[in-house]
């Protein structure tokens, strides 16, 4: 009789995670047909469908959702096996930063593992936008800090982890007037409103600010309700909808008629400039689990 292996149990996790077979594919860092595979060879073995589709959209059926509570537990018990045969002496404090882009179910994942492989480094964590991890980087409050800078703020001593795109996102039925536009932001001194301002002023336009709100969510419902358009980060916004269903409706992105904003790159940033032995193994869970995701 066929058994369950480690590594099918993890394929099943992660498209639960992505949100589909391809994104689960580029975070294993496999094939798509190596994760379809392991997929049909589950489903062999057990004589059972685990997925359905719905309106094209694919979902665990009752059987994928019964598999996928044991396959959650079997993979965090055997990475707890492992890591407990693994473990270093690495000690110390490592005080993180992060952007709230990549505060997603992977990256507390990627942390509580650190925490388990470490358990002597004393690791935190704070969640602020890029200028204020920026400036807690230089007054020394954070020791390594994840964050977001367009191509041409890329400092030496930065540690690229992927290039994403920023996109202008408005409602279907938004019009753009004549005029200073209006403008859906995170805060005051977000980076994205900044190259906004300078990018329009090339072209005698402005924008004047109708809602100011640090969340993602907060700021997309603000758009979806035809307050304005905003900037977000276009995979980060792709993937929240994953799953979501009818979320994404009502919304679209200007490509015509604005400025396109350029790309920007996810980076690890120190505050000595050079990383410690701590914040290498964190950036080697992360590529490992979280970078393959574009």
């Amino acid at each position: 009789m066929s058994k369950f292996d480690i590594e099918s149990m993890r394929a099943l996790t992660a498209i639960a995670e992505t949100g589909g077979v391809t994104r689960a594919a580029k975070k294993l860092n496999l094939s798509q047909s190596a994760v379809s595979h392991k997929v049909k060879r589950l489903e062999k073995s057990l004589n059972r469908n685990l997925f359905s589709r719905v309106d094209g959209k694919l979902s665990f059926s009752r059987d994928g959702e019964k598999l996928l509570d044991y396959a959650r537990r079997m993979v965090r018990l055997h990475d707890e096996a492992w890591a407990s045969f693994h473990q270093s002496d690495l000690a110390g404090e490592l005080r993180l930063g992060i952007t709230e882009d990549i505060t997603a179910p992977d990256m507390a994942r990627i942390l509580s593992n650190f925490s388990n492989n470490f358990p002597m480094v004393a690791l935190t964590s704070r969640v602020a936008h890029t200028p204020e991890l920026v400036k807690w980087l230089d007054q020394g409050e954070v020791d390594m800090a994840l964050i977001e800078v367009f191509e041409s703020e890329l400092l030496e001593g930065d540690h690229a982890l992927g290039s994403q795109q920023v996109v202008w996102l408005q409602a279907e039925d938004f019009i753009l007037e004549d005029g200073p536009i209006p403008y859906v932001t995170y805060h005051s001194e977000c980076f994205y409103k900044a190259w906004a301002e300078q990018a329009l002023a090339r072209i005698d336009r402005s924008l004047r600010v109708v809602f100011e709100c640090p969340s993602l969510d907060g700021m997309v419902n603000a758009v979806r309700n035809g307050l304005g358009i905003g900037l977000v980060n276009y995979n980060v916004f792709d993937q929240r909808q994953a799953g979501r269903r009818g979320e994404g409706l009502g919304l679209t992105i200007e490509r015509m008629l604005l400025p396109q904003p350029p790309p920007i790159q996810h980076v690890a940033r120190f505050s000595s400039g050079i990383p410690t032995q701590q914040m290498k193994k964190l950036l080697e869970l992360i590529k490992q689990e979280l970078i393959p995701v574009p």
